[in-house]
């Protein structure tokens, strides 16, 4: 393909495109006619006809230039009535620019081209989160435009150390990214080494958020999610002040977070909204709620299975007496009813919301009694899978609560397998692989294992604010220097 910045190379390149519009417009009387070259639905329609149609054709100035190069030089010192006007001489940028929903005009004996920035994108208002609302906080929330995304952190960080790095991924579908961080703050090492693999990514279109997140992830093959995102423009402003990176995607409606710990998935916004004492007490009951869901199931089953004798006599006897009708064993019954838990939850996702709110309830509750007065399980496991999922919902995250349901389904298969030997096993296995878990350079379960003070105020209790006058991930101090 021709490099060069000619109208007759992109009349040939979108011959078979309809919506790409490359057309003469004469100037003047000394015969000067530029191209215009855009994508027809991309651009402001009102703002090209003040900003570049009309200046061209009714600016008097521009009638007294004789070369191309007069009238550029003209249109770049002020003559053009639009403040994001630049000269472009490089063909892949011209085409990126354009495509993008950018207006060209090219100057065939110069070959170069001036660039007005009047793009204009169908986009939904800055409403409320659908996934993070709190009481008490600002009602604001990421969109699809990238450059919204980044206005609404610059909004809340007006500090000169903010960084807005601006990439390109995809050979095809070349989306904008913003690689965001604030310099006297971040780890200059996390911030280089997120650029590379960003740089890195070798693939044509990306569609879905999880073509990202698969190259960030370091540890790909834990069910535990490494990288958090959120909706909101303000958590994303206090993990800035923390240290942390942040990285927005044109498409896509929120902000991934890096790097990510254990701990910050199960904080919610309402921690901070609220006193330190009600929001450690909300802290403490979402732990108590992980523990409830991944062993609770397990934990009957080794119990009722295997040793009947550590429950309390008279929980043992009634336990008993509601299985002596059910003619499948305690795991059969538990690992069914968390099947069936997960069919509901997957087929409430996948209806229209009211359709799915009434299949919920008819599934949760008639099948459910159902299935007891047809004596297929027992009451007690109806109360214990539903106690577990339940549970399972309280957490903030929705990765973290994918990884620890599935992480329910093994330790109660090791229950049934093993009893409790097997859920002891399963445990160890589990700590093991939470510990051994790095994300650049950070333990995931910190700042569980860190011995300086200041950094476990904020893990299982939320100190009073008084005491975060300094972010937890502040390494630099000032002195490092991003590449």
């Amino acid at each position: 393909m021709d490099g060069r910045i000619n109208s007759e190379v992109f009349k040939k390149l979108f011959s078979k495109s309809g919506d790409v519009l490359i057309r003469p417009i004469k100037i003047n009387q000394n015969n000067i006619i530029v191209h215009l070259f855009c994508v027809d639905g991309l651009i402001n329609q009102e703002l090209f006809d003040t900003a570049v149609f009309k200046s061209l054709k009714f600016d008097p100035y521009l009638s007294q230039c004789k070369t191309e190069r007069q009238m550029m030089d003209y249109l770049l010192e002020g003559g053009a009535y639009h403040v994001f006007t630049k000269e472009e001489t490089d063909y892949n940028l011209l085409l990126k620019y354009v495509l993008s929903g950018m207006v060209a005009l090219i100057f065939d004996k110069e070959e170069k081209a001036i660039v007005y920035d009047i793009r204009k994108f169908e986009k939904r208002s800055v409403s409320e989160p659908t996934e993070e609302n709190v009481m008490k906080g600002s009602k604001d929330s990421f969109i699809e435009v990238m450059r919204m995304n980044t206005a609404l952190i610059r909004r809340r960080i007006r500090s000169e150390k903010l960084v807005v790095e601006t990439l390109s991924v995809g050979k095809l579908s070349k989306t904008d990214m913003a690689l965001i961080y604030i310099s006297d703050i971040a780890d200059s090492s996390t911030v280089n080494k997120i650029r590379q693999i960003i740089n890195s990514i070798d693939i044509d279109n990306i569609s879905t958020p999880a073509f990202i997140e698969e190259f960030l992830v370091e540890n790909k093959h834990s069910i535990f999610p490494q990288i958090m995102y959120t909706q909101r423009p303000d958590r994303v402003s206090a993990n800035l002040s923390d240290g942390r990176v942040v990285l927005v995607v044109d498409g896509i409606p929120f902000a991934y977070i890096l790097p990510c710990q254990l701990p910050m998935l199960m904080q919610s916004p309402d921690d901070y909204a609220n006193h330190f004492l009600i929001g450690s007490s909300l802290r403490i009951i979402r732990y108590l709620s992980m523990i409830i869901t991944l062993f609770l199931p397990a934990f009957y089953i080794a119990a009722t299975t295997y040793q009947s004798q550590m429950l309390p006599v008279q929980l043992a006897l009634s336990t008993q007496a509601a299985k002596q009708n059910v003619p499948f064993s305690s795991a059969s019954e538990v690992l069914g009813l968390l099947i069936s838990f997960e069919i509901l939850i997957e087929a409430g996702l996948r209806l229209p919301k009211a359709v799915g709110t009434a299949m919920s309830i008819l599934g949760g509750i008639v099948v459910g009694q159902s299935a007891v007065a047809a004596n297929l399980v027992s009451p007690a496991v109806v109360v214990i899978v539903s106690l577990a999922g339940i549970s399972g919902f309280i957490m903030p995250n929705q990765d973290l609560s994918s990884g620890i349901r599935l992480t329910r389904f093994i330790l109660a298969i090791l229950a049934a397998v093993g009893g409790f030997f097997g859920l002891v096993v399963g445990l160890i296995v589990l700590i093991t692989h939470l510990c051994s878990l790095d994300n650049y350079g950070t333990a995931y379960i910190w700042p569980f294992v860190d011995v300086e003070e200041r950094n476990i105020r904020d893990t299982l209790f939320r100190f009073p604010i008084k005491y975060f006058k300094k972010g937890p991930l502040k390494q630099n101090d000032g002195k490092a220097e991003i590449e």
